[in-house]
């Protein structure tokens, strides 16, 4: 059964630094993985849409009206954990994931950002994986608890 993820995460804070690419680049990385191994996940991804720094949308209603549909529309957040605590529109989609009843999957490379991340994000969040390949763990893990076991 084919299931639909989509990608959350920080962008704008890395807007006109040196890591202004790195949102698009971890979002590139999880289409690479699950295309080699899973063909029956589709993720989504808002960095296909609008960039921040693009010109694409009209007004910030727009970009966050279409994020927040997609999350609707997905059946699973997989969400990239740096930064959250500078990222209101991740926190945002986060809880809408949450109160609708769909899993939200974190994952986080740096061990020691996790006392960055809000009590009541944690207690938001499915599961969690930390450290090392932390978004390949979280990607295997979705398809093996939401994907394979309707096979």
């Amino acid at each position: 059964m084919n299931k639909t993820i989509y990608l959350a995460g920080a962008m704008s804070c890395y807007f006109n630094t040196d890591q202004h690419d790195y949102p698009k680049k971890w979002r590139e990385d999880a289409k690479k993985y699950v295309k080699q191994l899973y063909e029956d996940i589709s993720l989504v991804s808002p960095t296909d849409f609008y960039e921040i720094g693009k010109n694409y949308h009209h007004s910030e209603t727009e970009v966050m009206r279409f994020d927040l549909r997609m999350v609707r529309e997905a059946d699973i957040v997989l969400c990239n954990l740096r930064d959250l605590h500078s990222s209101l529109g991740t926190s945002d989609e986060i809880l809408y994931a949450f109160i609708s009843g769909k899993p939200v999957i974190g994952f986080i490379d740096d061990d020691s950002e996790v006392k960055n991340i809000h009590p009541w994000k944690i207690e938001q969040i499915d599961r969690f994986e930390i450290g090392k390949d932390a978004m390949k763990r979280a990607i295997d893990y979705i398809y093996r608890y939401y994907v394979d076991r309707y096979n």
